[in-house]
């Protein structure tokens, strides 16, 4: 059993997150940290990775350098996305 606070999104919004993934589409996100701190950015989604029974959105801001880390931004922190 995880000790996690992780709560599920609503499958209609985890398919949009696929569908901007499959179709490259820059999403305008607000999220939170896991310190409760408030980010938002332009991303371009890569892929949704499920580790320890969390998920979460791989990306990677559109004003990064080149060679820059991806944000990992477990879904259910997401307060905004907009395409």
């Amino acid at each position: 059993m995880s000790d996690s606070d992780y709560k599920p999104i609503a499958c209609a919004l985890h398919d949009q997150y696929e569908i901007a993934i499959m179709h490259r589409q820059v999403l305008h996100i607000e999220w939170q940290d896991a310190s409760g701190k408030s980010h938002m950015a332009d991303v371009m989604p890569v892929d949704i990775r499920v580790a320890g029974g969390e998920e979460f959105l791989i990306a990677r801001r559109v004003d990064a350098q080149e060679g820059s880390e991806p944000l990992e931004i477990r879904l259910d922190r997401i307060v905004t996305s907009e395409k």
